[in-house]
């Protein structure tokens, strides 16, 4: 068993800018092997009057990955952030609820430099003779989060592929359903769509649902139903105690928090992850009462069993098994004793 690191891909001139939203394409080869995550790498440099609010993933709109034509990643955000916002990044909060790890280097508000580092689940087998890379990322204007005087000088954002022989689950993003909540207090039935996948044995692990602004906005008491998860609908922190949220399980760097160590928090406003507990992969039916009219953005997530190619390699003593289901389970679990 083997984890190992390469650097795929870096770029100067991919990254966000404090002149509006950006976008970005970016295509490379890799090497061959089981790739257990892919590692966005965020450096940038600051001048002007910077006054950061909170962790860079906050800035990402939306996030497409598409290894050898295959659509691995598609996820977009449901709002921008609100200037200034303290609040933990709605794609930074996705990554680490299904078993990736979005972090950014604790600072003061007023920093020169910011790093970042997004690992995102994937469990993908390379093994063709070039395999390819697509990686489509839309970013906010940065100085929602680092504060409207502040400007990048410069940066960079690098991909890395970490290897894993023991990765045991493959993770896909499915892309978002919308649905336009008509008004306060009506309980309405949303069909989320799965497609079929060709992943063997795939199941549903868990749902994002979003909102289109930084607020809850469902109705008070009883306002979600998964109807494979329970006869009756649920409160939403019933959810959130389900995720482990509550137990303060939400981690992102605020720097009006702590300079010196990641913040916690008991839940992301505006963003629920509802953990379906490897749910077969079929379309998903919600009933949700929202407190006003809005929009919301459900993603599906499937994972599946991953088998990959045995190789030689320096021995390591210690396994590192990669498996998002088991730790999106786990962290439901903590707590109740069980």
């Amino acid at each position: 068993m083997a984890v190992t690191y390469y650097q795929l891909n870096k770029s100067t001139t991919s990254i966000p800018t404090t002149a509006g939203t950006t976008s970005y394409v970016d295509g490379f080869y890799g090497v061959n092997g089981t790739l257990e995550y892919l590692i966005a790498e965020y450096n940038f440099t600051l001048s002007g009057t910077v006054d950061a609010s909170t962790d860079i993933s906050a800035l990402i709109k939306s996030a497409k990955i598409v290894i050898n034509g295959d659509i691995i990643h598609d996820w977009i955000s449901g709002s921008a952030p609100a200037s200034g916002s303290a609040i933990a990044g709605r794609y930074g909060y996705f990554i680490n609820a299904i078993g990736g790890r979005s972090l950014t280097v604790p600072g003061g508000a007023s920093v020169t430099s910011v790093q970042a580092f997004i690992a995102i689940p994937v469990g993908y087998i390379l093994n063709t003779p070039t395999p390819r890379f697509e990686m489509s990322m839309d970013y906010y204007d940065a100085n929602l989060v680092l504060g409207g005087s502040a400007v990048i000088d410069s940066g960079s954002v690098t991909w890395w592929a970490r290897f894993n022989t023991a990765c045991e689950r493959s993770t896909r993003v499915i892309s978002a359903t919308s649905y336009a909540f008509a008004g306060a207090n009506v309980a309405e039935q949303v069909v989320v769509r799965v497609p079929k996948t060709t992943m063997n044995g795939a199941t549903t692990m868990g749902c994002l649902i979003q909102n289109d602004s930084e607020a809850d906005e469902y109705s008070n008491g009883n306002a979600i139903r998964q109807l494979a998860l329970s006869q009756f609908s649920m409160p939403i922190s019933l959810h959130r105690w389900a995720s482990n949220e509550l137990d303060n399980g939400v981690v992102a760097a605020i720097p009006g928090s702590s300079t010196t160590a990641q913040t916690l928090a008991d839940k992301r406003v505006g963003c629920l992850f509802v953990p379906l507990y490897g749910l077969q992969a079929n379309d998903l039916t919600w009933i949700i009462s929202s407190s006003a009219a809005t929009t919301r953005f459900f993603h599906p997530v499937l994972t599946a069993p991953l088998r990959g190619p045995s190789e030689e390699r320096p021995v390591q003593t210690a396994v590192a098994r990669g498996n998002v289901q088991k730790t999106v389970v786990a962290r439901s679990e903590a707590g109740t004793g069980n």
